[in-house]
């Protein structure tokens, strides 16, 4: 077990993990905060809080691979630094907003800077790892995000409760500026990569000409964000599904943290599988999470009875079967994209899993107005089985029996 973290000896790897605790949690800490503002002081409905969910994703999909071009030319470590640096700023700026507009376009700029960390962890990443720890380094980046997705916004509410709004926002600037100097010994510990003059002239274009050039990474990538658009069809119904099964709101309170869990031993799990055989983790983790979506949601049409811990137990499982989507195609990508373009490749493929995140929600509340929760979910599990399926026949086409042989 110890040798699985060997790679922790190399001091450019403690320094990256201690920089994404802070810097993954400030993603979530200010959230409720941010929420309670809007609707329970200002009085903000529907339309508002729709529009700070856009403020707060769409730059990950619009400005995200216009920056990893500066990042790919630059020095990753450099860049994250600066990315929290610009977050610190943009948080604190939360703190003189006077009315909502100027809320909504703060958490805009906020994400736009904040789109530049991830490619450049994810170019950084590639960098410094050997390919043998890939699959472990991955693993537990991911698992520490899925923990902050969890504990964040409890956290956040649990420091609104006892302390000013104000207060709650500084400490989240604060945990950004952490981050920022835990980012100062990367920069300048990982050489700038060569580039050609197609690859430099290219620009952004680059990212998304690195999938059409390489038939496997466009598979995985088509999966993957198919795989996510039939996740987000029932994603934001599940307190829905919750009270068909009965379970009220300490039930669904709970799959929430649940699913968080799953995710994290998901993550890890993944890490030591993924690091032979990416691919086939993530169709058999799709096929798990897709078979296991139709059951519960054909249980509910059925109208028969689920106590919580069976719920809770296979909401753990989903949300780890998710993270095994994810952990392999990061390991897939640093394989397989040269480093000149890593982060342009890494903000590209966020961009498209971002894209249709964004639009799955709108239908799947679409289809659970007409005909049911249950509905949904069983049309996303069965989308997810589909794809998998699809890229099992396509993988031939890729060469992918060849590229495994070559440690793909």
């Amino acid at each position: 077990m110890m040798n699985a973290y060997a790679f922790l000896r190399d001091r450019r790897q403690r320094w990256l993990l201690a920089c994404s605790v802070p810097a993954d949690l400030a993603d979530w800490l200010d959230y409720v905060a941010i929420l309670s503002l809007l609707v329970f002081v200002w009085g903000e409905g529907p339309l508002v809080l729709a529009g700070f969910a856009i403020c707060l994703a769409a730059p990950y999909a619009l400005i995200g691979p216009w920056l990893a071009v500066w990042v790919d030319r630059g020095e990753p470590g450099r860049a994250m630094f600066l990315a929290n640096l610009g977050r610190a700023a943009t948080t604190a700026l939360i703190l003189v907003a006077p009315n909502v507009v100027a809320v909504l376009a703060i958490v805009l700029l906020r994400s736009a800077v904040d789109s530049l960390f991830a490619p450049a962890r994810q170019s950084m990443i590639q960098r410094v790892t050997s390919d043998a720890d890939l699959g472990t380094v991955n693993g537990l980046h991911h698992a520490i995000n899925q923990t902050a997705k969890v504990v964040g916004p409890g956290l956040g509410g649990l420091l609104l409760a006892v302390m000013p709004f104000n207060w709650v926002i500084g400490t989240n600037a604060i945990l950004s500026l952490l981050a920022a100097l835990a980012c100062l010994p990367l920069v300048g510990s990982a050489l700038p990569s060569l580039q050609t003059k197609d690859e430099q002239g290219a620009g952004v274009i680059e990212g998304f000409a690195v999938f059409t050039r390489d038939r496997l990474l466009l598979l995985a990538l088509l999966f993957a964000a198919g795989a996510f658009f039939a996740f987000f069809l029932y994603d934001s119904q599940l307190a829905l599904v919750a009270v068909l099964f009965g379970l009220g709101q300490g039930g669904f309170a709970l799959s929430v943290a649940s699913s968080g869990a799953g995710g994290v031993v998901g993550a890890l799990l993944a890490g030591r599988l993924a690091g032979q055989r990416p691919m086939p983790v993530m169709i058999l983790a799709a096929m798990v999470s897709g078979l296991t979506t139709m059951a519960v949601s054909v249980w509910a049409m059925l109208g028969l009875p689920m106590g919580l811990a069976p719920f809770l137990l296979i909401l753990a499982a989903i949300g780890g079967t998710t993270a095994m989507m994810m952990v392999p195609f990061r390991v897939l990508m640093q394989r397989r994209v040269p480093q000149a373009v890593m982060a342009r490749a890494s903000a590209t493929s966020e961009a498209v899993i971002t894209a249709v995140m964004l639009a799955a929600p709108l239908l799947g509340g679409a289809i659970s107005a007409q005909w049911g929760v249950a509905v949904a979910m069983c049309l996303g599990g069965v989308l997810v089985v589909l794809l998998a399926l699809a890229t099992l026949g396509g993988l031939r086409f890729a060469g992918e029996r060849s590229s495994e042989h070559a440690n793909a």
